[in-house]
């Protein structure tokens, strides 16, 4: 059982990112999916993950909430200034991921989008081969 600090920290995380899912303009069926929840959450809990409540420790949620935090992270780092240049770029297509916006191959491509998209943003991730 996770004491309270560390609780209270996992909410915030959960509303962080579920804030940037929200700006990034994914729908319910999309954060499920791209979040990996489980099948009994069902669209209408997310405002639980909005508010309340963090998200379930499940080894697959745990591991795209790392790859959308290093992404969050890694927007942040490119665009300093201006947080706005972020959603500009993740929903602009891109020669790079065959015409596709990154938030595209993100929602089509599971975890597998999250990676290539945390690659290709932070290229210490890329450098180490670090596959988690």
């Amino acid at each position: 059982m996770q004491n309270a600090t560390q609780n209270d920290h996992n909410i915030e995380l959960t509303q962080a990112v579920m804030h940037v899912l929200d700006d990034w303009k994914l729908d319910g069926e999309q954060i499920l999916s791209v979040m990996a929840l489980p099948d009994k959450i069902k669209v209408r809990h997310l405002s639980l993950y909005r508010n309340s409540q963090a998200f379930p420790e499940t080894e697959e949620v745990t591991e795209r909430l790392r790859h959308v935090l290093g992404i969050i992270d890694a927007l942040a780092t490119s665009y300093p200034t201006n947080p706005r240049m972020s959603l500009f770029w993740m929903t602009r297509n891109s020669k790079k991921f065959q015409n596709r916006a990154p938030i595209q191959v993100i929602v089509e491509d599971g975890l597998e989008g999250l990676i290539t998209i945390r690659k290709h943003l932070d290229c210490s991730y890329d450098w180490f081969g670090d596959t988690n």
